[in-house]
């Protein structure tokens, strides 16, 4: 959950934890952590080839993996609680992770809980978003496009479909950090941008080193790549089509036509924006930037 990826950066931040004790409790925790179509594999109430095709389906929806299992008559409702009552009995906290492993007491683990929610500065309700997982709240909560007037609330809806598809689509748990007001772009790293055009104008991009590029790679295609090659390009490319496919399509249900150029794949490339973003975002397996601008790169 959020909650867990928040806690965690702090706990970096104070020096309670080293790097690689949140990274291993971050993979613990994930390692237990089941996800709803294994259990309806597991419980027999959905077998591969339906699983696979509300995965798929996801590609072009955004919508829940169970709300989508309804919807192509796999699930019933009743079915779909019951599955996720079972998923919550089942899903071991960052917190608990990290007793297990005996980098923090209780004692030690209640009082930096106590003064990570203090020092935050959490409203009651931004720590149940954090604890819910509510991408669409939680931008609103942590994230400032006010700058960029109206189209902000268009910056918002992309970021929480973007968190939402790393986690459908990578199998990871984003963890969102301060977005950056800026003009000039440059980078030594991987940048895939792609152009959505129509009655908005908008650019978007996504910026990474080499590990995490190959890994997201990895993780988009599931295939075995050990090298950036043209497949890995590719991979990378077409998740970022793939969500921002999504994003036309829930654009087009509230009636703004929108359309994709194709995407660009690029490295050592300085860009100029006009009132863009860069949003850092933390994954289990490095830091992408994803960067939102109007008009054209």
């Amino acid at each position: 959950m959020l909650l867990n990826q928040y806690f965690g950066q702090y706990l970096l931040n104070q020096g309670i934890l080293k790097p690689e004790q949140l990274r291993e409790a971050l993979m613990y925790e994930h390692s237990v952590r089941v996800k709803l179509g294994v259990l309806a594999i597991n419980t027999g109430l959905m077998n591969a080839a339906q699983v696979e095709a509300v995965h798929e389906m996801q590609k072009s929806k955004d919508k829940k993996f169970g709300e989508l299992a309804i919807e192509m008559g796999y699930l019933t409702l009743a079915q779909l609680q019951e599955l996720l009552e079972i998923q919550r009995n089942r899903q071991m906290s960052l917190s608990q992770a990290i007793v297990d492993l005996g980098y923090l007491d209780l004692a030690s683990l209640e009082k930096a809980l106590a003064d990570y929610k203090q020092e935050s500065q959490l409203t009651n309700e931004q720590w149940q978003l954090l604890q819910d997982a509510d991408y669409e709240q939680a931008t609103h909560q942590f994230l400032n496009f006010a700058s960029v007037g109206g189209i902000g609330e268009i910056y918002y809806d992309y970021v929480a479909l973007f968190l939402r598809s790393v986690v459908r689509f990578l199998n990871d748990h984003p963890l969102v950090q301060q977005n950056q007001l800026t003009c000039d772009y440059e980078t030594s790293k991987w940048f895939v941008t792609q152009n959505i055009v129509g009655d908005v104008g908008l650019v978007t991009g996504i910026a990474m080193d080499n590990q995490v590029f190959l890994e997201l790679a990895r993780r988009y295609s599931q295939e075995e790549l050990t090298e950036i090659d043209e497949m890995a390009e590719c991979s990378v490319a077409e998740f970022l089509n793939v969500v921002n496919g999504i994003f036309c399509v829930n654009a087009s249900d509230q009636g703004v036509k929108l359309e994709l150029q194709p995407q660009i794949v690029q490295k050592d490339y300085t860009m100029k924006l006009n009132k863009g973003y860069c949003i850092p975002i933390e994954l289990g397996f490095g830091r992408v930037e994803l960067v939102l601008a109007e008009g054209d790169c």
